[in-house]
């Protein structure tokens, strides 16, 4: 590749960067970016507290009536709660016609719950009803519902006349295990490589963020060189730029951009964090520790996070070039999303095989898929990061996976220097791989 190929990169790169953070579709998915990362943990704080509230003071149920149906038991359970905020509820065997204490609860004594308890053949089910309106909440219910569950599992425990120690023994855990052994009968150990459920969905959730971030910087690419082709505006800029360098400076400031955006997600989603944890978090839990895997930071250091930074920038870089060519391949905007099939099904086939090989991994661990998968230059850049996190990656093959990055968009920018200014220049029908192909050979 020449050095006057590229020559005037930069000049693009200023320029189509200040017009695209100028742009209202930008600014607009900007500020909704900000906007719904500000409020995220917030909101996922009230999802996942709706039905686990801890409560502060003194359980507003003052009467609990039991309607015990259980045939061994004769009516005989009647706890004394010892929890705090709990310890004040009175327990009164229900002796009255139901529907007739169902309807004083709901007219005037919406104080009171009733508990139904009922013994199925497999099971014991606990139930209970509280006036539609008044101070008993669900949570207050759900409370009880606890602690009476603990009683009555004491209760049914001390009827049947089981001591400590044999409920000790009855409830000890039993684990099994198999050894494989050779021929000579010792014994062979295997590592278990396999992940946990919450390391494939942070595997996941990278793969992604990746693919996002790819598909938005790799369509705006592709839709400004069509709409600039389309418009003569790219034949202007022929006269002073050339062709290659118009694509490296659009592929690197619509990278940019949508790396700034992303970026600036992220800030908002740690500081809208590290406010919901002081504000709302009882107890003081990080509320993006809470559902990470557990020890996920101990494999991040300054190594692996420039390995796969280099793979995913490395990565985005390819597919941003894929686009390019795929949107030069096009000669109006009507045709760009026939233009972007080739890129549509190279990014889908890079997805699929990380989300994948991440199954995989979950399921039976590291094997040759896995690692096909990890060096692929289409899915390495989905699927490393998220394995070499959860430590599932060694450095020497992430390196690996580098060099054949390298080696595969050295091969691509060959391949577009020899296409790119035919492609630019056509203004006909929209050119297809076989017609690529014959030109790259003509060149």
């Amino acid at each position: 590749m020449k050095k006057s190929n590229v020559t005037g990169w930069k000049d693009v790169f200023t320029f189509t960067l200040t017009q695209t953070l100028k742009s209202k579709a930008f600014i607009v998915s900007f500020v909704l970016f900000i906007v719904l990362a500000s409020i995220s943990m917030p909101v996922l704080s009230m999802i996942m507290n709706k039905d686990t509230k801890v409560e502060d003071g003194t359980n507003p149920i003052q009467k609990v009536y039991i309607n015990d149906n259980v045939a061994w038991s004769n009516g005989g359970f009647l706890p004394t709660l010892s929890q705090e905020n709990l310890k004040h509820i009175k327990f009164e065997a229900l002796t009255e016609d139901y529907d007739t204490v169902v309807n004083r609860i709901e007219q005037e004594e919406n104080t009171s719950v009733i508990v139904n308890i009922v013994e199925t053949e497999t099971t014991f089910q606990l139930d209970s009803i509280k006036a539609s309106t008044g101070d008993v909440k669900e949570s207050n219910v759900q409370t009880l519902s606890g602690a009476l569950l603990e009683a009555f599992d004491a209760y049914r425990i001390n009827q049947l006349g089981i001591t400590s120690e044999q409920l000790a023994m009855i409830q000890a855990n039993v684990s099994t295990s198999v050894t494989l052994a050779d021929r000579n009968g010792n014994a062979v150990i295997t590592e278990d490589t396999s992940i946990s459920n919450s390391q494939y969905w942070f595997i996941y959730g990278i793969l992604f963020l990746v693919m996002m971030v790819n598909i938005m910087a790799s369509s705006q690419i592709a839709s400004s060189i069509v709409s600039e082709k389309s418009s003569k505006v790219l034949e202007y800029l022929l006269t002073s730029v050339k062709p290659l360098a118009i694509m490296i400076g659009k592929i690197l400031a619509m990278l940019t951009a949508v790396i700034l955006q992303f970026a600036a997600t992220i800030v908002c989603v740690l500081i809208s964090n590290t406010v919901t944890t002081k504000v709302f978090s009882s107890t003081g839990e990080n509320m993006i520790s809470k559902y990470l895997p557990s020890g996920i930071f101990d494999n991040i250091n300054p190594l692996n996070i420039i390995l796969c930074l280099a793979v995913v920038i490395l990565g985005m870089i390819f597919y941003a070039t894929l686009a390019g060519l795929a949107g030069a391949t096009a000669s109006r905007i009507e045709e760009a999303s026939e233009s972007l099939m080739l890129f549509t099904f190279s990014n889908l086939i890079g997805a699929y095989i990380g989300m994948g090989a991440a199954g995989v991994l979950m399921a039976s661990g590291t094997n040759g898929f896995v690692t096909f998968a990890l060096l692929f230059p289409l899915s390495s850049p989905f699927l490393l990061p998220g394995a070499m996190f959860v430590g599932k990656v060694s450095v020497g093959l992430s390196i690996l996976s580098i060099v054949l990055l390298v080696i595969f968009m050295i091969l691509l920018f060959k391949f577009v220097a020899k296409v790119y200014e035919t492609l630019i220049l056509h203004s006909g029908n929209r050119i297809g791989l076989k017609e690529l192909v014959k030109i790259s050979k003509n060149v």
